[in-house]
């Protein structure tokens, strides 16, 4: 009976394992100055805080409306 207790454990760390696995992969597609700003962003956050803004959405967001403008003045 030892064994199989053993065995359920390994079957439950290993299930645990593969639903980390997204997050690690999506964290592995991030540049260095990108986790840098998510570290530093974790580490000055009190619980129940907003988030402050992301420059890479800032950014992204900019890039979407100079592209939506664009669209409008092409038609």
């Amino acid at each position: 009976m030892a064994g199989l207790g053993r065995r359920l454990e390994s079957l439950e760390d290993r299930r645990k394992w593969r639903d980390r696995q997204p997050g690690r992969e999506a964290f592995s597609n991030l540049s260095d100055a990108e986790l840098v700003a998510l570290e530093r962003a974790a580490l000055s956050l009190s619980p129940g805080e907003p988030l402050p803004p992301n420059p890479f959405i800032e950014q992204f967001k900019r890039w979407e409306a100079e592209v939506i403008e664009q669209q409008k003045g092409a038609t």
